[in-house]
């Protein structure tokens, strides 16, 4: 019989069944809470008081198990001869068994699945479990028999008596105390929201918006438009750099980055703070493209690698523009990355590298970024990374702005 903990009959039902009317009574569990303790010792107390025989082995590992319920547990194996407590030593192995066996007479059931002797576990947690009837002869028998025969024998496992309790106890109360302190220092260090569920109510808040939903219009013409523009800057490496050609080259450039004598074709919305020491330099810019062009071919790893060699040398040229020059001719494929991508992801719960630049990212965490940017898009329905972005955007303005995690709520 399968057992799970829904309707009534959960496992705070089945195990007291097993170990009701047992002559032997065999149990290993990783962890063991005071609720588990109170739950089966009476019953193990009346069966022992009948000349049942009691084992039971208890896991200590990571602390769980806590020392009141041992406690009580030492109390009933002192009071009865024929109750042995054996507890596991903390190993490189975690003892992670959850097995209720007993036998009448001939005939033996057990309880084997997730459910430890906890509170949570008898009930409320989400636990399975099968219920198995045996007999003697059966191989399941001999092959449990052999298992808690191999617990009996293994040195990790010492019988518990007063100074074992203490030890652990004491060494419980030294992690309770240091746990504390970590998850202190965890919760302020984690990022806010960590629940990617939330990503549905920003989408929902971002179709609503009247104003995001017209600028990805006009982003998605935008990406056509910086397209030619690119296309034609990369064309513009045939010709003979005069002063007509930088004329023509820092227009282009203009158009794709600021809107302070350019369409700002590009989504960044400050690339043209820095990016405008490139202005002077564009020879090695006009290269720029015809290079990010061919790299767009590649897979993201080895594009953006090819890229970052050739644009970290150039004066104003960063991450930030050599991921938009890679999106805007290949949008399937690359990410935008930069510090309003940042901005977002972490309110997302999503820890990114902080300083979006090409020393901090390199070509196998920039690959991991597109796959992470790309699993989000395909949540909200983004048609490639250009759109994804604009979401991203907006967030990091919501964010900033201060509203963003009252409307997200």
């Amino acid at each position: 019989m399968l057992v799970a903990n829904t309707g009534k009959a959960d496992h705070s039902v089945f195990i007291p069944d097993i170990i009701k009317n047992a002559d032997e009574i065999f149990i290993a569990v990783a962890f063991l809470k005071r609720a588990g303790a109170d739950l089966i010792a009476p019953l193990l107390e009346k069966r022992l008081a009948m000349g049942a025989n009691v084992e039971l082995f208890i896991g200590t590992d990571f602390f769980l198990t806590d020392p009141a319920a041992l406690e009580s547990f030492l109390a009933l194996k002192d009071r009865h001869r024929a109750c042995k407590i054996r507890v596991a030593d903390r190993a490189t192995a975690t003892f992670h068994p959850k097995a209720y066996v007993s036998r009448r007479g001939d005939q033996y059931r057990s309880l084997i699945g997730s459910a430890n002797l906890t509170g949570g576990a008898l009930s409320t947690n989400e636990e399975l479990s099968l219920c198995v009837d045996h007999s003697v002869d059966d191989p399941l028998t001999t092959q449990l028999i052999a298992t808690f025969d191999r617990y009996r024998k293994s040195p990790r496992f010492q019988e518990l008596d007063s100074l074992v309790l203490e030890q652990y106890a004491s060494s419980h109360a030294i992690d309770a105390r240091e746990r504390k302190k970590y998850e202190k220092a965890r919760d302020n260090a984690l990022p806010s929201a960590f629940d990617l569920r939330v990503i549905e109510n920003w989408y929902r808040l971002y179709r609503a918006d009247a104003k995001a939903m017209s600028d990805l219009t006009e982003r998605k013409q935008r990406r056509v438009d910086a397209l030619r523009v690119q296309t034609a800057i990369a064309a513009l490496a045939g010709t003979r750099l005069n002063a007509t050609t930088k004329a023509t080259f820092q227009a282009h450039f203009r158009d794709l980055m600021t809107s302070n004598g350019g369409r700002h074709l590009w989504g960044s919305g400050d690339i043209h703070r820095r990016g405008s020491e490139a202005l002077d330099h564009p020879k090695e810019v006009i290269d720029l493209f015809v290079v990010g062009r061919s790299a767009a071919a590649m897979p993201p790893r080895d594009g953006y690698d090819v890229i970052r060699k050739a644009g970290e040398p150039i004066p104003g040229v960063g991450l930030n523009m050599a991921t938009e020059i890679l999106c805007t001719f290949a949008p399937d494929h690359y990410a935008v990355y930069n510090g309003n991508t940042v901005g977002a992801l972490n309110a997302l719960g999503i820890t990114a590298p902080t300083h979006p630049n090409f020393r901090a990212i390199s070509p196998p965490r920039y690959e991991k970024l597109c796959v992470t940017i790309h699993a989000l898009g395909r949540r909200i329905g983004g048609a490639n990374f250009s759109e994804t972005d604009a979401f991203l955007n907006w967030i990091y303005w919501k964010v900033k702005d201060g509203r963003g995690q009252k409307e997200s709520a």
